[in-house]
C-alpha cells in the first residue's frame, strides 16, 4: 500500500514537471501568423540592415502563383510580396541577391530575375500561414509553369525555403 501511494505520487510530480515545461510553439489566432511582430526576413546592402515582420511583408501588395513544383504532388497556390518590392521597400538594388535559409543554404539569384520574373517571396500556400515545418514561414517563389524548361529547372534551384536574409550585393 505505501508504494503504491509513493508510485502516484512520483507519477504526479512528473505529470507537474513535464506540463510545466512544455511550451508552446506557434499559436496564433487563425488565419493570422505566429511570427507577427517578430522578425522573419532580413535584408542586407549597401552597409543598410532592414528587417521585416510578418505584418510588414503583408502590408506589401500580394500576388499569387498557383505552379507545380518537384515538391508537391499537385499544383499549389503561393502567396506573397514579389522579391523586387521587398528590395525596393529594403531601398537595395545590385547585381545579385544571396538568399539564405534558415540551414545557411545560400542560392545566388541574380538581380535581373527581380525584374525579369514576377518571383514572390512566399508567406502562405493554398491560402493558409507556411509553417516552418513544411518549408516556413517564407519562400522564394518563381511562377515556374510560365518559364521555358531550361530556366524553370535553375529557378527550382533558386526556391529557397525558409528563407532568412537576403544578402544584396
Amino acid at each position: 500500500m505505501l508504494f503504491g501511494v509513493f508510485y502516484l505520487m512520483l507519477l504526479a510530480a512528473v505529470a507537474v514537471l513535464v506540463a510545466v515545461s512544455i511550451r508552446p510553439r506557434e499559436i496564433a489566432a487563425p488565419g493570422q501568423s505566429a511570427n507577427a511582430g517578430k522578425v522573419v526576413l532580413t535584408v542586407e546592402g549597401h552597409g543598410r540592415r532592414t528587417t521585416f515582420d510578418m505584418s510588414t511583408l503583408q502590408a506589401l501588395p500580394q500576388h499569387i502563383h498557383k505552379v507545380s513544383t518537384p515538391w508537391y504532388l499537385r499544383p499549389v497556390s503561393f502567396q506573397g510580396p514579389l522579391l523586387r518590392d521587398v528590395l525596393a521597400t529594403a531601398d537595395v538594388s545590385g547585381t545579385r541577391i544571396a538568399a539564405v535559409a534558415v540551414s545557411d543554404f545560400t542560392a545566388d539569384i541574380p538581380f535581373e530575375h527581380t525584374e525579369k520574373y514576377d518571383v514572390i517571396v512566399a508567406l502562405r500556400m493554398d491560402g493558409r500561414p507556411l509553417p516552418a515545418r513544411d518549408k516556413g514561414p517564407l519562400f522564394v517563389i518563381y511562377p515556374y509553369d510560365n518559364l521555358p524548361q531550361k530556366e524553370r529547372e535553375e529557378s527550382f534551384g533558386l526556391s529557397v525555403w525558409q528563407l532568412d536574409v537576403l544578402r544584396v550585393e
